[in-house]
């Protein structure tokens, strides 16, 4: 089933994101190979971490399944970046998932799953790039949804070409844009009704979620500096300097900028009293564990090479509830 109005409520099915097998490592340099399946090896082996406790809180798994190297190499042979963050292309809004393909020969590396989802009679719909499709400019990470009302970060040199899909999405739910120009699951994260955890970032909360308490995190990430990565990208005790021509020429489109990424806010909220986190602040733990939240921590070591926490890694496909006005529940009570 496909359906999610919210990001706290009960989680029945969630997309998982995947490395490539250390097999695709010959598409690489030769010297870059043992790097590329030690980074690979380590990503996944966290992923199905996540996996497992995911399942054993009931929730069932999606994982890509890779086929051929050849549906993941661009015009140049040149291996594209991984499907290891899925929550970057694609989004469930109502009862409809959205994907932006991310290879030319493979939409996902989810294929198949998506294929069960048509075969069923579930909405999928595949943006397109070329046909300069508009949703296709919002960043799916930056639309947080909460029942009625969606708030959506967008680049301001793009809002004439995104103000249709507004316009379009204003028909079901009440807007609220801002320009912060980052991810959004990287500034805040509504926990539960009426409590968000945000970073170092001061945006206007009061005006968009007047009642709701805000619970600032520490701002950790501050100028890492790692393995001579120029602190865009860093693996805690491993040196990995040889690797940076590879990455910053050829692979510059897999990492991100992770010295500025507060990850302990990138959560997955499983349902009211069960949330992942990657634990590096006892005072967001002890904060859910107030509110009745039980936090389980699963370690990302690669994060800052993806630059992707627990909630980029993952897209919540099914869950459970109606679309409700979370903002006047709140403003009520």
């Amino acid at each position: 089933m496909i359906s999610s109005h919210c990001g706290f409520q009960p989680l029945k099915e969630v997309w998982v994101g995947g490395c490539y097998p250390g097999s695709f490592a010959h598409a690489l340099p030769e010297k870059h190979r043992s790097v590329f399946q030690e980074i690979s090896e380590i990503t996944n082996q966290d992923l199905q971490n996540l996996q497992d406790v995911l399942e054993r809180l009931g929730v069932v798994v999606q994982r890509p399944n890779f086929e051929s190297i050849e549906l993941y190499l661009d015009e140049k042979h040149t291996l594209i970046k991984p499907p290891v963050s899925p929550r970057d292309w694609a989004l469930v809004l109502d009862d409809t998932l959205y994907i932006i393909p991310q290879y030319p020969n493979s939409v996902t590396g989810f294929d198949s799953t998506v294929e069960s989802y048509k075969q069923k009679g579930h909405k999928v719909t595949v943006l397109d790039r070329s046909q300069n499709d508009p949703m296709c400019y919002l960043s799916f990470p930056s639309i947080v949804r909460l029942g009625t009302d969606l708030v959506i970060d967008i680049n301001p040199g793009t809002i004439d070409i995104v103000q249709p899909v507004i316009n379009k999405l204003q028909e079901k739910y009440k807007i609220h844009l801002s320009d912060t120009g980052d991810h959004s699951d990287a500034i805040f994260c509504p926990v539960a009704p009426g409590h968000i955890f945000s970073t170092h970032y001061k945006t206007s909360y009061e005006q968009t979620f007047p009642g709701w308490e805000i619970f600032y995190l520490a701002d950790t990430p501050s100028r890492r500096v790692q393995n001579g990565s120029n602190n865009q990208w860093w693996l805690p005790g491993y040196d990995y300097a040889h690797f940076n021509d590879f990455v910053f020429d050829v692979a510059k489109d897999w990492i991100g900028q992770a010295d500025e990424t507060v990850f302990e806010v990138n959560m997955l909220i499983v349902d009211e009293k069960n949330a992942i986190v990657i634990a590096e602040d006892d005072r967001g733990c002890d904060k859910l564990e107030s509110l009745g939240i039980t936090p389980h921590v699963v370690n990302m070591s690669t994060r800052a090479f993806w630059d992707g926490g627990i909630h980029c890694v993952t897209c919540d496909i099914h869950r459970e509830g109606n679309i409700i006005n979370y903002m006047e529940l709140v403003k009520n009570k």
